[in-house]
């Protein structure tokens, strides 16, 4: 029998009590066609019945509608935008929103599923700065506070991060700063060029107090989001072990965490990006992601979307067909906490979701255990995974 009726409205209909008796007759036939019919209506049937508690306001449905139009929009380019809407509003946000208000379901399910042992919250803005004479100093965002490092550059720390201002045009030598993330922090830096990096959990970058007028280079060891000053005349690069970027003036992320090679990932703008030791650049455009190896082979460019490893800087986790290994690596980071897995068969568990990252752990894992078969339980400071 071909569908020739808005399935998801109708499935909505069922769900609501408001269909008619032909209406259920029809959804009910659909169903008997395929399996896969049936199994969309009970994923779709759970997300209700986990909206069924406590409803979000207003602000908040509009808000978290608007947030995950966005996603979908960027990966579905060409469809028009008002389907997209259509179709955010009576499904998506339902099945999106109803991950984000799993804290608000206190079940017996839940409590067999998760086994809590202490309190874990999330991390926070926090950092090291390692001057180029060798003082440590502690970051946290404050009022505006100013911090002496150089007599050319006014550096002062609040609660946007840590900026740094160039008074001076007088050029010496290249000093460097250090700031490092740890597990559990993030922090946003200005360099003295106005260029912005916003660095993630465990992660390190070494830049200069202040350029100089040849070439701007900072270097990098974890994850960091840019956006980079256009300067045509002085070229941006991010350097880490692995590979060297070359940008243009843009917006892009970097991330050396995986054991797998690092990955770029271009939001806007233009940028080349080569291989250690290599001279080839390869170009990429908006919507893309280059990889390479870890000793500095290139392992190709492809697309994406760029929401999915973008989106922790605006405090969102976005996960698109992610595996549990993967997922656990980015919370064990954020989290400060250890992860361990019962069997390599539950590394491979993957998992499509949207949720904020300033929820308490538990919440996080709550809704993966909604919609992956796998126990939790935390135990001082690591999450233990089982089947």
């Amino acid at each position: 029998m071909t569908c020739n009726f808005d399935k998801d409205e109708l499935i909505l209909k069922v769900l609501d009590g408001v269909a008619t008796p032909e209406e259920i007759l029809m959804l009910s036939r659909w169903m008997e066609e395929d399996p896969a019919n049936e199994i969309y209506f009970n994923q779709l049937k759970k997300a209700w019945n986990l909206m069924s508690g406590p409803f979000p306001s207003k602000e908040r449905e509009e808000k978290e509608l608007c947030r995950y139009v966005e996603y979908i929009h960027a990966k579905h380019k060409r469809h028009r935008l008002y389907r997209v809407y259509k179709y955010a509003a009576i499904l998506i946000l339902p099945l999106l929103v109803s991950i984000y208000w799993l804290q608000k379901e206190q079940t017996a399910e839940n409590a067999s599923s998760m086994a809590v042992g202490m309190k874990i919250e999330p991390g926070e803005c926090k950092a090291t700065l390692t001057t180029a004479t060798g003082n440590v100093i502690s970051l946290i965002p404050t009022k505006q506070v100013d911090i002496q490092i150089d007599e050319r550059i006014k550096v002062t720390n609040g609660e946007t991060g840590i900026v740094y201002n160039e008074t001076k045009s007088a050029k010496t030598e290249l000093q460097y700063n250090i700031l490092h993330t740890p597990r559990g922090g993030e922090y946003t830096v200005t360099l003295s060029d106005g260029s912005r990096v916003y660095l993630n959990a465990s992660s390190k970058m070494k830049y200069p107090v202040a350029f100089d007028d040849q070439k701007r280079e900072v270097y990098l060891s974890g994850e960091a989001y840019f956006e980079v000053a256009k300067d045509t005349n002085c070229p941006f690069y991010v350097i880490t072990d692995a590979m060297r970027v070359k940008v243009y003036g843009t917006e892009f992320s970097v991330n050396t965490y995986g054991p797998q090679g690092v990955q770029t990932v271009l939001v806007s703008g233009k940028v080349g990006v080569q291989g250690k030791n290599s001279k080839e650049e390869y170009i990429m455009k908006p919507s893309q992601l280059a990889e390479f190896s870890n000793d500095g082979q290139f392992k190709g460019i492809r697309e994406v979307n760029p929401l999915v490893y973008t989106a922790w800087k605006d405090g969102y986790f976005v996960f698109e067909e992610a595996s549990l290994e993967e997922i656990l690596e980015r919370l064990s980071r954020w989290y400060n906490v250890d992860v361990f897995f019962s069997s390599e068969k539950v590394k491979a568990y993957h998992f499509t979701g949207y949720m904020e990252k300033y929820e308490d752990v538990e919440v996080i894992l709550r809704a993966i255990n909604k919609m992956v078969n796998v126990r939790f339980a935390l135990k001082d400071r690591t999450i233990v995974v089982t089947e």
